[in-house]
């Protein structure tokens, strides 16, 4: 991420208007298909973070191919990151508005790591747990990583559970490292 405290601050204040306005679904849809759209444009990208191109040429162009596809408040907002030169920190700004956005619909994203796929039953179990002790709704994305060798790394937020082989290796490991030699 370039600048988090830029992402975070222009995050919250597209949030706070969606929220005032009540457009927050539909600012959050648009956000997320002019992103998928930049992606698999790179010229466009290029040519909206060039410093050589002019203000009012981007924001001409965009007004050609975003009015009528995206929400008109996300189209002022664009033009308001053009002229604050912030256009270059537009994926950080989505990706923090997407996670202030499931927060402010009480959703939580975790993550689990496990050495070989989790089962269904155990994924609905390990979601239950996580979303009393989290008093949210979960997202849950599973990664598999045989390196753990076997148990379950949880992410949540900033806190993390890891109760994997591997972890224990570990401190069994420094811990004898420790240990005085006779």
């Amino acid at each position: 991420m370039r600048d988090h405290k830029v992402a975070v601050r222009y995050a919250q204040a597209l949030l706070d208007v969606c929220i005032e306005q009540n457009l927050v679904d539909g600012v959050s849809e648009s956000f997320d298909g002019m992103m998928s759209a930049l992606v698999g444009q790179p010229g466009l990208r290029v040519f909206l973070q060039s410093p050589q191109v002019r203000t009012e040429e981007k924001k001409e162009l965009l007004r050609k191919v975003l009015t009528g596809q995206v929400e008109p408040l996300l189209l002022d907002y664009i033009e308001l990151l053009i002229d604050k030169d912030r256009l270059i920190n537009i994926a950080d700004i989505h990706g923090t508005f997407q996670t202030l956005v499931e927060t402010h619909r009480g959703m939580q994203r975790a993550t689990v790591v496990t050495a070989v796929p989790l089962a269904d039953d155990l994924t609905d179990q390990l979601v239950a747990k996580l979303e009393a002790h989290a008093n949210r709704r979960i997202i849950l994305e599973k990664k598999v990583d045989p390196s753990v060798i076997g148990g379950v790394r949880v992410t949540l937020g900033d806190y993390i559970l890891d109760g994997t082989v591997r972890a224990g290796l570990d401190e069994l490991h420094a811990t004898l490292e420790k240990a005085p030699i006779r």
